[in-house]
């Protein structure tokens, strides 16, 4: 299972920014302490982070702890074999504590990826192996049992997670964003924790949640121009994957697939778990074709198109979920605003609670904003899920002086 596993497991080493020595979410955060008796020692350096990640694709992504590569300025990829590549961070998601990173560059792709486990395919008492990289010293594993599952993880009577894997098997700081591999060497877990009050316990996340969350990462939109159209879901056990979402004028939605449907094929082919469709899905290209299956035996063939959308009016609806309107005189008037000129948010988008109607739109990123051009411009090369920084100033009267007050917000690009 050892050998098996063990081309796959990498070593990763960051430098970063840090916030907090603590949480990686910063010193307000309302998990702090949980965070502070679970991840303390990974996170005490104050330049380095050590970690460890499990190699899921032969073109060199990497799944790992977010709290591992959280904010990092550089990422160092350690191989089994001793070599070292740089790599980028793709996507994370720091309530779960997981994230994507890639192997940059025009290397060679043929890494070898772990072979992952069905979820749910656990036993108790079963022999497990914890693979990683403990305090820096090299790969290096640890066999237990499997001791529980569905875990909770409470801290001051609030539970944080509710499905975490127990180990007797040595989990030590570096060992996070390892695997947790069973006896045919394939991976039930990632390994995220130790609880440092008690002796003989280790944490791992489960396949089934990684998988929730990686799934909705492995689109072509995300790593380059090609447009399929479909946000995969993971639900429960049944075989393939549910559309969790559809792009609008994408491929997808000309054929008529709609939110909920399963898919259960892609070109003939019935996949073991999601990330194997997810590995099928990414590497899709500009004029690729791809035949997907549902689970009533319909099949659609797609045809990859290349990003494309008409205006910057459209583009902020569609990419930034924003209603906006040009500021004229009128806008400015109904307004109460004693000037014109600028984009102003009409509609602004259900899941972002921050934004509301008349505050105004200056700055996407590094890009000035005064027109519908500009937004185009500022989301040019901003990819399907990349989060861009956007400026708001909203304009206050307070016994007849006017204010204006502004706001950055973080929006998760569509």
């Amino acid at each position: 299972a050892v050998r098996k596993a063990l081309p796959s497991v990498v070593n990763i080493g960051t430098e970063k920014i840090v916030s907090s020595p603590y949480s990686p979410w910063g010193s307000r955060d309302p998990f702090e302490g949980f965070f502070r008796d679970f991840f303390a020692e990974q996170l005490a350096q104050k330049a380095t982070s050590l970690g460890s990640g499990s190699i899921i694709d032969p073109a060199g992504l990497i799944i790992t702890n977010s709290h591992v590569v959280h904010r990092a300025t550089v990422i160092n990829i350690v191989l089994s074999d001793g070599s070292i590549r740089e790599a980028e961070e793709v996507a994370s998601d720091d309530l779960n504590d997981v994230a994507l990173v890639m192997i940059k560059g025009d290397v060679l792709k043929n890494f070898e990826p772990i072979q992952i486990a069905r979820g749910g395919d656990l036993y108790l008492g079963e022999t497990v192996i914890a693979v990683g990289n403990p305090y820096g010293l090299g790969n290096s594993i640890s066999k237990g049992v499997l001791s529980a599952t569905s875990r909770n993880a409470v801290y001051n009577g609030k539970v944080i997670f509710s499905d975490i894997l127990q180990t007797d098997a040595a989990v030590n700081p570096g060992n996070s964003g390892g695997p947790l591999i069973n006896i045919n060497g394939e991976m039930i877990g990632m390994n995220t924790a130790i609880y440092r009050e008690a002796q003989g316990i280790g944490f791992a996340i489960p396949v089934s949640r990684i998988e929730s969350i990686v799934c909705k990462w492995l689109i072509p939109e995300r790593f380059g121009d090609a447009s399929l159209g479909i946000i995969p879901e993971h639900r429960g056990k049944s075989e393939g994957f549910s559309v969790g979402g559809i792009i609008p004028e994408s491929p997808a939605e000309k054929a008529g697939i709609k939110i909920g449907d399963r898919i259960v094929a892609l070109d003939g082919i019935r996949y073991k778990n999601i990330v194997d469709y997810g590995r099928r899905l990414w590497n899709l290209k500009v004029g690729d074709t791809i035949s997907l299956e549902d689970e009533k035996g319909k099949k659609r063939t797609l045809k990859l198109e290349k990003i494309s959308l008409k205006d910057g009016r459209t583009i902020a609806k569609i990419r930034l979920g924003l209603g906006l309107v040009e500021l004229d005189e009128k806008v400015a008037l109904s307004l109460g605003y004693p000037f014109k000129g600028g984009l102003v948010i009409s509609q602004p988008p259900a899941d972002n609670p921050a934004l509301s109607r008349g505050k105004i739109l200056v700055r996407l990123n590094d890009i000035s904003v005064n027109s519908f051009d500009d937004v185009a411009r500022a989301l040019k090369n901003v990819r399907f899920g990349e989060k861009v920084n956007a400026l708001f100033v909203d304009i206050l009267e307070k016994e007849e002086n006017i204010f204006i007050a502004k706001r950055e917000v973080e929006i998760e690009t569509k």
